[in-house]
C-alpha cells in the first residue's frame, strides 16, 4: 500500500513534492493503518486540485505560490557552480 501511495503522489507537482512529500507520506502511515482508502482517495483529489491551481492561476496573484526549488541557487553556492550542472537529484523527489 505504501508503494502505491508513493506512486501517486508523482502525481503533484515537483514544487509541492518537494516542499510537502515527506510530511503526506509520514501522515498517510500513521492513517493507512485505518482507513486507506479515504487517504488514496484524498491523495488523487489533491493532487488534481493543486494542478489546476498551478496551471489556471498566475504567479504574481498566486497567495499560495510555492518556490521552484529546482530553479532556487542554494546559499554558499557559486553561479558559475550552480549553473554548471544539476544540483539537486531528482531521484530523492521520487523516493518521496
Amino acid at each position: 500500500m505504501k508503494r502505491i501511495y508513493r506512486i501517486l503522489l508523482r502525481l503533484y507537482p515537483r514544487d509541492y513534492r518537494a516542499m510537502f512529500g515527506r510530511e503526506m507520506r509520514h501522515s498517510f502511515e500513521i492513517a493507512a493503518k485505518e482507513r486507506w482508502t479515504t487517504e488514496l482517495l484524498g491523495l488523487l483529489t489533491g493532487a488534481v486540485r493543486e494542478w489546476i491551481a498551478k496551471l489556471t492561476t498566475d504567479k504574481a496573484i498566486r497567495g499560495r505560490a510555492l518556490p521552484d526549488l529546482m530553479m532556487m541557487r542554494p546559499p554558499g553556492v557559486t553561479r558559475e557552480v550552480h549553473f554548471s550542472g544539476p544540483l539537486l537529484d531528482d531521484s530523492c523527489l521520487w523516493d518521496i
